[in-house]
């Protein structure tokens, strides 16, 4: 799968997701990364399946008594999916996006424009200047 289909999972938005009635006691299941996130104090106790996990969010799963298994553990573990729920990270989270719709400079347009420098000179027109 491309990179652009597994996009990074924070660890609080994956605890959110995981706090909804009816998910308690099941295993997150992510296709991508999980990412630590430093605004989160406390990490509940969580299980937790996913391609790849940050060494620091490694860490803060299993210090809270966690659990961190690879697609093959789940496989045996659960082998039809039964308890588990699927989570996936902000797809159109990436920065390219916002270079993406109405040409900049035209009405209503927010749109980034690809800009060869940041300087005083380029591509500094109304609407551009702070």
């Amino acid at each position: 799968m491309s990179r652009t289909n597994r996009p990074p999972l924070s660890l609080s938005r994956m605890i959110r997701k995981m706090k909804l009635p009816g998910r308690e006691n099941k295993t997150a299941v992510v296709v991508g990364t999980i990412t630590d996130d430093v605004r989160v104090q406390e990490v509940p106790k969580l299980k937790v399946c996913a391609l790849r996990v940050t060494s620091r969010a490694r860490s803060r799963i299993l210090r809270a008594g966690g659990k961190i298994l690879t697609f093959d553990q789940l496989a045996l573990d659960s082998p039809k999916g039964c308890g588990t729920v699927l989570l996936s990270g902000p797809r159109k989270g990436r920065e390219v996006y916002r270079h993406f719709g109405k040409a900049p400079g035209t009405p209503h347009s927010h749109t980034k424009p690809y800009v060869r420098s940041k300087g005083r000179k380029f591509e500094r027109a109304r609407g551009r200047r702070a």
